[in-house]
C-alpha cells in the first residue's frame, strides 16, 4: 500500500467521526431551542382553554367527577351564589 493510500484509510475515519460529532452537537442545539411540546394548549383546545374557570364550574366539575356529594354541592352552589 502506497503513503496515499495510508492517509486515505485513516482520514476517512478521522473525517466521518467528525461529522458525527457537528450533526450531534447541532441536534443538540436545535432541540434545546425549541420550545417543549408541553408550553402550548393543545390546538384542539379552542379559545376558552386560556381562561380560567370559575368557581361554579370548578364545582360543577368536582360533582360531575364524583368528588363531592349532591348535598355538599347543593351547599357550595348557594354559598357561592349569594
Amino acid at each position: 500500500m502506497n503513503m496515499a493510500g495510508l492517509h486515505l484509510f485513516w482520514a476517512l475515519p478521522v473525517l466521518a467521526i467528525m461529522v458525527l460529532a457537528v450533526v450531534g452537537v447541532v441536534v443538540l442545539i436545535v432541540r434545546a431551542a425549541s420550545p417543549s411540546p408541553h408550553s402550548y394548549p393543545p390546538a384542539s383546545a379552542g379559545p376558552s382553554a386560556h381562561r380560567a374557570e370559575t368557581p361554579l364550574e370548578i364545582l360543577a366539575r368536582r360533582f360531575a367527577a364524583g368528588e363531592i356529594t349532591a348535598e355538599e354541592y347543593q351547599k357550595a352552589r348557594d354559598l357561592l351564589s349569594s
